[in-house]
């Protein structure tokens, strides 16, 4: 393929994952939406903290199986069909093992860590967790085959499933949060019968030119490389979600709803790096036989996506001051002041995660790893000092803070480890 090839069919499959990112955007916020206005400040914040729970889950128990198959898949280091089985063998032994520990938290502790949240909830969203570990680790097979079609039809109809189902739940059955919280496991069911059947088409033939290793290896290679990514990853969500933690914590679930609206169409205005992090781990990982190369597409698609997202930025925060009220109502006006200061860390973190996947592709997620202990150990420290003084405000000025931080050190990472 050559470069010029490459570079075209980068941008396609970014054009395509930014065409799912932005339709599974407006799920979002119609969801967002809907459920704000609906069920008010509070019942906002315990389905935040309800659909939390699992999120957090999958997060720190995934050991950066997802991460490693891309990284491996991408280099042809596995056959799709190796990949795919073994990534559900090991997503079974370890959402058992997730079970068994999440349970007693739950049980023992549920009332002191989600402090106002009724329990049923924290149960029916612990249900959610086996479902959406099996749903990572599955479907980052398509990814790293580079199949983006594939890829993001499993990754668009959990949302959307996940809105019809609330939208029933709200106004015709009257279930309120937990009719709410049950649409997305089914959300993310959805999304697990999907790609289960697309893999199970992509796979049933076998190439003799697949490389199969034994399972031992399998494991050995894909956890090798994984909980480094894994432990980067962990810390990463912790600096994205401690704020909303935090703000539960110390002020209430009311704060929290507010404070939710606020991050949630921040975070909208990742779509673009998201995107872009999705289509270009596979193929910086493809490109290690040419780190110039890699060093060179890594720079473009930082100012791209910086460049884009300050703008989206702009126009996002000029929109929303006219159209936050209309939308969800009066007493959400307080939530734009800690959007506002969210911005300048959205546009550092979109710029970071492109630097992020040239530093794993190299072969070095440990270091992405590494920087993230300083970052969020930041984060949580401003939120802590600054969160029962400052409210909300507090919690977006050490969050923002932190993201710039991280895209500070990456620069320089990048150009140590990418060359």
């Amino acid at each position: 393929m050559t470069r010029l090839a490459t570079g075209s069919v980068i941008r396609r499959n970014i054009s395509m994952t930014l065409g799912r990112q932005i339709l599974a955007a407006v799920a979002q916020l119609l969801l967002v939406v809907l459920i704000a206005r609906n069920l008010g400040p509070a019942g906002n914040g315990h389905y935040a903290m309800a659909i939390l729970l699992p999120t957090l889950l999958v997060n720190f128990l995934n050991l950066g199986v997802g991460p490693a198959t891309v990284y491996h898949v991408g280099r042809g280091a596995f056959s799709a069909r190796q990949a795919a089985s073994e990534n559900l063998r090991l997503g079974v032994m370890i959402a058992s093992a997730g079970a068994v520990v999440a349970v007693p938290v739950v049980l023992i502790w549920g009332e002191r860590l989600f402090p106002g949240v009724p329990q049923s909830l924290l149960w029916l969203g612990l249900a959610a967790f086996p479902i959406s570990l099996l749903l990572a680790y599955l479907n980052t097979v398509l990814q790293g085959l580079e199949d983006f079609r594939a890829f993001n039809a499993t990754a668009l109809l959990p949302p959307y499933v996940t809105l019809v189902g609330v939208a029933a739940s709200l106004h015709l059955f009257d279930t309120g949060v937990v009719g709410a919280v049950a649409a997305y496991l089914g959300g993310q069911a959805a999304g697990l019968v999907l790609v289960g059947t697309l893999l199970l088409r992509r796979t049933q033939s076998v190439d003799a030119s697949d490389v199969w290793v034994s399972g031992r290896d399998y494991r050995r290679q894909t956890v090798g490389y994984g909980w480094k990514a894994h432990l980067s990853n962990i810390l990463a969500f912790v600096n994205y979600r401690a704020d909303i933690f935090l703000v539960n914590f110390f002020l209430n679930p009311a704060a929290t709803g507010l404070y939710v609206v606020a991050v949630q169409i921040a975070e909208r205005l990742w779509m673009l790096s998201q995107a872009a992090s999705t289509v270009l781990l596979p193929r910086m990982s493809a490109m290690h036989t040419d780190p110039a190369a890699r060093l060179a597409l890594t720079g473009k698609a930082f100012v791209a996506v910086s460049t884009l997202t300050a703008a989206a930025s702009a126009v996002t925060a000029t929109a929303l001051y006219w159209l936050l009220r209309p939308i969800f109502g009066d007493e959400y006006w307080a939530a734009l002041p800690a959007f506002l200061w969210l911005l300048p860390g959205i546009v550092a973190g979109a710029g970071a995660r492109v630097q992020s996947n040239c530093i794993a592709a190299a072969g070095k997620p440990e270091w992405n790893m590494y920087v993230a202990v300083g970052v969020v150990s930041l984060n949580v420290v401003g939120n802590i000092l600054l969160v029962p003084t400052y409210g909300i405000i507090g919690a977006a000025w050490a969050t923002s803070g932190a993201y710039v931080l991280n895209a500070i050190v990456k620069g320089w990472l990048v150009h140590r480890t990418c060359a």
